[in-house]
């Protein structure tokens, strides 16, 4: 929802909002007088914490049976305990608090909590008690509430003694439980001990050993540096494999034609024939310059050539199996193995050795462990029975009372400013939402917006609305004048809609939705303009034209529709120049026949021949049907909606019935809008500067 659509809501439910303002705030106000005040007093109790390591019994997980190791778990123990019903059957007693009967109050009732129980205190004071922590502390608040300053201030103390006596003796207790349990435990331990160092000599004994522990360590230490070992063993290996095989790939791309200068060097017979193969070519060639191929010397020559190349290949097969470089890496390789071999022989001894060492080891850390145990327990065990000694020996409470409670001076309950201020908010709030919950439950038409819905039926103008005693008729108003405005719009749409007509039914949805005064006003409106307007009173169960205009009512349409009159006679001139009347005559006994009868399509013919403009004002729609038989002798039907009167479905069940007489209004008028409305606000805009300016002369309009 719009703010600007709140504000309306607002604005117009405001008689609401102060009501329900008012009605609120005068009883919370009211019943804050005649409440019964309701004291309280309070007292605060601090929780002591002993300093850690005063009772060793934490070190050996029987922190439970030290009282002095309190921590905030027991700020909040303390808490309940306080609130507990032998704590207030105590107080109750002590202080002898009865009820209205004279009995004894039940304990629990002192401490209901809920907000039906706060509403009863509050109407009706009874003795209650509350204890709340302050936060981040280890104080308590102790408060007491009472119709009785005196009896309040009791109670607050009276708990607080309750507490600390109560405290001083479950401490005692606990100290003497805590003794008694230390020194059973102590003998038990005790025992375990000296049993404990039976079986550690005993295993020395068997075991023939000193120290395990040296002789782990070294084994681990020799097995370190042979797992070390392996490792860089297998490197190595993996080094000189690898070197073995880029060695023979190279070897194998030996060729004669391509020989590397390490294997020139190495073999000097591959490099005697490849020189004598070099030598042998040259002869060739040359040989070939001067010879054919079929002679004798080139012949030889080529016989040689291929003998030589014989050689050189069956000696390069032979230096790639047996070149010095890869007969060094086979047998370093072989060399690695062998090593390779014998450390993994030494793991394994050594592995052997390691397994016997765990369960030695074990057997005497398990020895160890219970004596070091046995020991520490049976000294912290001496160590607790000691200071639990001296501790019981001067036992105190670990609550404190820091501040007693005091006898309250004044009421804290009814508060007649807070309450008054609340109210005030509550009497706004209900009031707003009551103005909401009317304003969803309205169904009425209020502003043009509301129109929109019942398209294409459209809005012709609205009207607005002014206090009972201003003048509702335009006929002494001056043409700048808003509601003459209003009525000039809704005159001239027809003619703007390109829909002229000479003669307007004028209807509502219900009776008092202002039709009558919308007849007089358009014919008046008409008349201004310098047409010759004539409006008929067709409402002839509640005829009441001639009452505005303070014409008689002797003769009428009943008369004409009758015969008993000519229209001449019937027809009255009014004071507005130019507007003429027919009021509705005589009453008969049965008008819907008179309708019905048909004169009304002779009569409409003769009076749109002597006048402009003829307006008929009939019955509302809902009352009689009056207007569905009158709609069809006039050019357009026009349909009053009264602004916060008329419903929604009232409009829509209008516009089925006119639909169902194929009648199709002209449109609507909005009656009696406020003239504050947003788009509206016809008297700022008519009544301010514009209107200063026409108001020095007058128009025909």
């Amino acid at each position: 929802m719009e703010l600007a659509r709140i504000w309306e809501v607002i604005r117009r439910r405001r008689w609401v909002i102060l009501q329900a303002l008012m009605v609120v705030t005068l009883v919370v106000v009211t019943g804050s007088y005649l409440m019964t005040p309701s004291y309280e007093a309070s007292s605060k109790i601090l929780m002591m914490k002993a300093k850690k390591g005063d009772i060793g019994l934490g070190n050996i997980g029987l922190s439970s049976l030290s009282p002095m190791l309190t921590t905030s778990s027991d700020v909040d123990v303390n808490k309940v305990l306080a609130a507990s019903r032998p704590y207030m059957e105590k107080m109750i007693f002590r202080l002898q608090l009865r009820d209205e009967e004279g009995r004894l109050i039940h304990g629990d009732k002192l401490t209901q909590t809920g907000a039906i129980s706060s509403i009863k205190g509050k109407l009706s004071p009874m003795p209650r008690i509350s204890i709340s922590q302050y936060q981040g502390t280890d104080v308590l608040q102790i408060k007491g509430a009472s119709r009785h300053p005196q009896e309040a201030m009791m109670m607050a103390n009276t708990l607080a003694e309750i507490m600390v006596e109560q405290n001083q003796s479950q401490v005692r207790a606990e100290y003497r439980n805590a003794r008694v349990f230390l020194e059973d435990q102590m003998n038990k331990v005790k025992d375990r001990y000296n049993a404990a160092l039976k079986r550690m000599a005993d295993f020395k004994k068997q075991e023939q050993t000193l120290d395990l522990e040296i002789e782990t360590k070294l084994a681990a230490e020799k097995m370190t540096e042979l797992m070390k070992e392996k490792e860089d063993n297998i490197i190595d290996l993996d080094e000189a494999r690898a070197s073995l095989s880029r060695l023979k790939e190279q070897l194998a791309t030996q060729s004669p034609e391509f020989l590397s200068a390490s294997t020139l060097k190495e073999n000097p017979h591959i490099e005697v024939l490849k020189k004598r193969l070099t030598e042998l070519g040259l002869q060739l060639t040359q040989a070939r310059s001067n010879l054919t191929e079929r002679h004798p010397q080139v012949l030889s020559l080529r016989e040689q050539i291929k003998v030589a190349e014989a050689e050189l290949e069956k000696e390069i097969d032979i230096y790639r199996s047996s070149a010095p470089a890869l007969t060094e890496l086979q047998r370093k390789i072989a060399s690695l193995e062998a090593h390779l071999k014998g450390v993994n022989a030494d793991i394994d001894k050594y592995f052997t050795a390691f397994g016997e060492l765990p369960g030695k080891v074990y057997k005497q850390a398990g020895l160890d462990m219970e004596l070091n145990v046995t020991h520490q327990s049976y000294s912290a065990l001496l160590d607790s029975l000691y200071q639990i000694g001296m501790a019981e020996a001067a036992t105190l409470s670990e609550i404190r009372v820091v501040e007693p409670a005091v006898r309250p001076l004044f009421p804290v309950s009814p508060n007649k400013t807070l309450n008054g201020v609340l109210g005030l908010f509550l009497g706004l709030i209900f009031g707003i939402g009551l103005a909401f919950t009317m304003e969803y439950l309205d169904d009425t038409v209020r502003t043009a917006d509301d129109i929109k819905e019942f398209r294409p039926i459209v809005l012709m103008g609205t009207v607005p609305k002014f206090k009972p005693k201003t003048l509702s008729l335009i006929s002494a108003k001056d043409a700048n004048d808003p509601l003459f405005e209003s009525y000039r719009s809704i005159r001239n749409y027809p003619i703007m809609n390109g829909t002229p007509s000479r003669s307007l039914l004028i209807t509502s949805a219900g009776p008092e939705e202002g039709k009558s005064t919308t007849v007089l006003n358009l014919g008046i409106s008409f008349a201004r303009q310098g047409k010759k307007v004539v409006i008929v009173d067709m409402d002839l169960r509640r005829p009441n034209l001639h009452a505005y205009l303070n014409l008689p009512n002797k003769v009428g349409i009943t008369d004409l529709l009758q015969g008993k009159a000519s229209v001449d006679k019937a027809i009255q001139t009014t004071q507005v120049e130019g507007l003429s009347m027919i009021p509705g005559g005589p009453p008969f006994d049965d008008p819907a026949a008179l309708i019905d009868s048909g004169k009304m399509g002779q009569l409409m013919p003769d009076l749109k021949s002597r006048f402009e403009v003829v307006i008929i004002d009939s019955a509302p729609l809902f009352v009689k049907s009056d207007a569905l038989v009158m709609a069809k002798y006039v050019d357009a039907s026009i349909i009053v909606l009264a602004s916060e009167k008329t419903t929604r479905r009232a409009v829509s069940e209008l516009i089925d019935v006119m639909t169902k007489a194929h009648i199709k209004p002209l449109g609507f008028i909005l009656n009696r809008c406020s003239v504050e409305k947003g788009k509206h606000l016809y008297h700022q805009y008519y009544c301010g500067h514009y209107g200063s300016e026409l108001s020095t002369s007058t128009r025909r309009s």
